[in-house]
């Protein structure tokens, strides 16, 4: 079996594409790495076999699938738009985080972004049990993304807040104070002055240096960025 044909595989199990963190752990089901450098080899079959097309940030799909992963269309009432805009942003997140090689997490596996399920972006099916289980189950594992380091402690977490208070985001991540975890929360620019006011407060002075906002367009550009990267090296 060749490394296009394992890769192939992979792909197929995941719903016909993958990222390439996931693709590094699952290809030796199918094949035994072999090489000095295995992992350079996939990236370079996936970048020059016509039968895979970059989808996304470090994602990678079967040309002959595309069909099915189709991306949905904009919604038109306010409530779907803010959930379409969720999700989105959780994609990005997620697709970014890959790229940086760091295990992610969400808890929304079954939204759609791009016509990707975010849960077959994630490279995590389950929050690892890095502390207190109590406090997994009641608070961490709602956080919209959590990136993870080697060893599974969080090292970014992400709250997105179209339009809520931010308060039940600066809660949870609050629970974390004790790990240095970076916070972020994301939202429409326009919502930079409320947050402003809500990490004032004195409640949240212990974890109010850890925190920055970070506007949709500010993620979009930056994944955006990371797009046009990737192009440009797929032809090189």
């Amino acid at each position: 079996m060749t490394f296009s044909d394992a890769i192939e595989k992979v792909m197929l199990a995941n719903g016909y594409f993958a990222s390439l963190q996931h693709i590094y752990k699952e290809f030796p089901k199918y094949r035994e790495f072999s090489g000095k450098t295995p992992y350079n080899t996939i990236q370079e079959r996936v970048q020059r076999d016509n039968r895979f097309r970059r989808i996304g940030v470090g994602i990678y799909a079967l040309t002959d699938f595309l069909d099915k992963i189709k991306k949905p269309e904009p919604p038109n009432k306010k409530r779907e738009k803010a959930e379409f805009q969720h999700a989105r942003i959780q994609g990005m997140l997620l697709e970014i985080g890959e790229q940086r090689e760091y295990k992610t997490y969400t808890p929304d596996k079954k939204k759609i972004f791009d016509g990707k399920m975010l849960g077959r972006i994630a490279s995590l099916d389950e929050c690892p049990p890095f502390t207190f289980s109590n406090m997994i189950q009641e608070t961490v594992r709602f956080i919209d993304v959590i990136w993870f380091n080697q060893r599974r402690f969080p090292s970014h977490v992400f709250e997105i807040e179209h339009s809520t208070d931010f308060r039940s985001a600066l809660i949870k991540f609050a629970e974390l104070q004790d790990f240095t975890t970076k916070f972020f929360l994301i939202a429409p620019q326009e919502r930079h002055e409320k947050f402003k006011t809500e990490i004032g407060k004195r409640a949240f002075d212990l974890i109010v240096s850890r925190c920055t906002f970070r506007s949709y367009e500010q993620v979009e550009q930056y994944y955006n960025g990371l797009l046009s990267y990737s192009a440009i090296r797929d032809l090189l």
